[in-house]
């Protein structure tokens, strides 16, 4: 990169901006830098054996940058998410607010990794952060102890929104800082990047409050079993779930290893209130009546390996749902997931249990900023210059008709997308120079990098080759038709013969007739255990991990 003046802010967006997810910022004075979240993304559905999508940071030694920490907003996956596989290539402190380092501390640890973690200053006191000054700023949001961040530069502050919204009355007490942002913008904020998530919708969202009457209603007019499903992060909406499971006469089961883990978090932080004798042992849920028992549980999306969808094809061991049953998605659909989650409805309804969701009854509002709140962000800072970040290209460009429209002059505003840099000087905000900013895709704990598809396969093809299975499936009665065929490409012949092959498909077979009608008569659902199985077996018998192109043929 070019030489540039002392008296220019530059930003470097690596990730989240013309995009949803894997968010990274990279904010920099003169050579002095600091990196503002570090988030993963999920595959799109034809990356085929890729598990998360992380920001691509090969850029950041041609930039020339000294990076003194990174620091956290919040700690949603889309924020956090990339640490485990991007820390070890920084190696830098890393802020947070206590629940945001609680939640990383366990997410590195469990890849062996331990990093020098600082909290923010307490409110409105700040911390020195090479030549910055940072200051976490209080906001409501869909998780626990999410800030806004001011980062202090000579030329002005800059305001890092993150994911926030203006909720008045907050589960924990704990409103969005109004009064602060107000303060700073008497300061002088030379730089606003805020949130653009929901600026295609108009008005303000409602207090997450409106949501637990909703549940307790739901869940006393219930004869059976109540299962709720929810984001695993979103504590204030399972400390409601569970007020409502006690106001009931319920006892409260957990089914799913995230959400055992955050709800482990905040507990030990004493930000949960669960009353003494109100949890029980999954294993133990089923010696409970139905009536007694409601079993909070991850797969709100529809993952085919949560809890929620082996309990809606049956696959759960000690627990069933039946007649009578009520299955609550107190969550909405992320987009592009629609289909996966309709077919999860229908193993939920054939099992004989009901289901309400966020359509029939207030049981999900959003964690983001809508218009109005946004506008308000703005009164609040009054920035010199605009810059909307996290979001698709529709939702940059909504926000900055937003910022126009209550008097910010569009010269003053930006858009501008992952890879292309902004500058920002004492009259000017302006795109600069582009930069790489591409995507790495992880497959289990290896950290791959690909350019695009076509690089990614062909390295893979090299390196562990390809085996494709071709399985028949009867459309209508779900159930597999004659053998599955397996064809290996770029495998080594002594890895896997033509003999290996059959002993694989023999396998194959087998454990497919044991899965039932509902997972073979689901084709998504048939496509992944193919894959997994496969996979796993070329693991576990020649160490090693060709792509698997799983075809599903139903008639």
């Amino acid at each position: 990169m070019n030489s540039v003046s002392d008296k220019t802010i530059r930003c470097f967006p690596f990730g989240g901006v013309g995009e949803f997810g894997k968010n990274m910022m990279v904010y920099a004075w003169g050579r002095d830098a600091v990196i503002v979240d570090c988030g993963m993304g999920f595959p799109d559905p034809g990356q085929h054996g890729v598990d998360v999508v992380v920001p691509d940071i090969s850029a950041l030694q041609e930039l020339d940058l000294d990076i003194h920490a990174i620091l956290l907003t919040h700690g949603h996956e889309d924020h956090i998410g990339g640490l485990p596989y991007l820390w070890p290539h920084l190696k830098l402190p890393i802020y947070g607010t206590p629940v945001t380092l609680a939640l990383v501390e366990g997410k590195l640890s469990e890849h062996g990794f331990k990093a020098d973690l600082r909290p923010f200053a307490d409110a409105t006191e700040r911390v020195e952060v090479g030549p910055f000054a940072v200051e976490a700023v209080h906001v409501t949001h869909s998780i626990m102890d999410a800030c806004s961040l001011a980062i202090c530069t000579p030329l002005g502050i800059i305001i890092h929104t993150g994911d926030f919204r203006f909720d008045p009355a907050p589960i924990d007490g704990r409103p969005t800082a109004i009064h602060r942002f107000s303060q700073l913008g008497d300061e002088g904020v030379i730089l606003l990047a805020s949130d653009s998530t929901n600026a295609t919708r108009a008005g303000s969202g409602p207090s997450e409050r409106v949501v637990g009457p909703a549940l307790k209603q739901a869940v006393a007019g219930c004869r059976g079993k109540v299962v709720v499903t929810t984001f695993a992060s979103n504590m204030f909406r399972i400390q409601q779930i569970i007020d409502a499971a006690v106001a009931c006469g319920r006892r409260v089961a957990v089914a799913g290893r995230s959400l055992e883990r955050n709800i482990d978090i905040t507990q030990r932080l004493q930000r949960l209130n669960i009353p003494a004798g109100s949890l029980v042992p999954i294993k133990q849920a089923g010696q409970i009546p139905p009536h007694e028992l409601l079993v909070i549980a991850t797969g709100s999306q529809g993952e085919s390996r949560a809890a929620l969808a082996r309990l809606a094809q049956g696959r759960f061991t000690g627990l069933q749902l039946q007649e009578g049953d009520l299955v609550i998605f107190s969550s909405s659909n992320i987009p592009g997931n629609e289909r996966i989650i309709a077919g999860l409805y229908n193993h939920i309804y054939r099992r004989g249990a009901r289901i309400l969701h966020a359509g029939k009854a207030p049981l999900h509002v959003s964690g983001h900023a809508q218009a109005h709140e946004l506008k308000m962000m703005m009164q609040l800072v009054r920035p010199t210059f605009f810059y909307p970040v996290h979001g698709e290209y529709r939702n940059l460009i909504e926000h900055r008709d937003l910022a126009t429209a209550i008097g910010i002059d569009y010269e003053r505003t930006v858009i501008a997308e992952n890879g292309q840099s902004v500058i920002v000087e004492e009259s000017r905000i302006a795109v600069g120079e582009q930069f790489h900013a591409g995507a790495v895709f992880v497959d289990g704990t290896s950290r791959d990098e690909i350019d695009d598809l076509v690089l990614r396969d062909r390295r893979i093809l090299a390196e562990d080759g390809m085996i494709s299975a071709t399985v028949l499936i009867s459309q209508y009665e779900g159930r597999l038709l004659g053998e599955p065929q397996l064809v290996a490409r770029g495998v080594l012949s002594s890895d896997v013969s033509a003999e290996r092959l059959r002993e694989i498909g023999d396998e194959l077979q087998r454990y497919l007739e044991q899965l039932g009608q509902e997972t073979l008569g689901d084709i998504e659902a048939a496509k992944e255990e193919i894959r997994l199985f496969v996979r796993r077996w070329c693991k576990r018998n020649i160490g090693r991990r060709p792509m698997v192109l799983p075809v599903v043929l139903e008639v």
